[in-house]
């Protein structure tokens, strides 16, 4: 029961129309939201629904299977991925890891430049 509410306030995070508006959550935080601000929160939104929206399009090749440690944090949003957003963790995962790989080729060529010296 306790999973379940934990999940529903997750989730309630992340909906677009949870109840929460602009002028309630500067209540909250005693912080006044300029309309710039709110502009901002939708663009960031829409970014993550486009990237969430890749993940579940990506296509794995390969059979490989490796069995890996997760941090507890990282385990936390991991297994509320797929009942939230429907996206797959092995997915995920590939997908941030080739981002990682693509913004750091530097990294591929390290890697190589060791391998080549042993």
């Amino acid at each position: 029961m306790a999973q379940d509410q934990y999940i529903k306030k997750l989730m309630n995070n992340y909906r677009p129309n949870n109840g929460t508006t602009a002028s309630s959550i500067s209540t909250k935080t005693g912080m006044e939201k300029d309309p710039a601000h709110k502009d901002k929160i939708g663009l960031r939104r829409d970014d993550i629904n486009y990237v969430l929206q890749q993940v579940r399009e990506l296509v794995i090749e390969g059979e490989k299977k490796r069995l890996i440690k997760i941090d507890t944090k990282n385990e936390e949003i991991l297994k509320v991925l797929n009942p939230v957003f429907s996206v797959d963790v092995t997915r995920f995962i590939n997908f941030i890891l080739s981002r990682y790989f693509e913004e750091h080729p530097e990294l591929i060529q390290e890697i190589k430049k060791s391998f080549k010296d042993l």
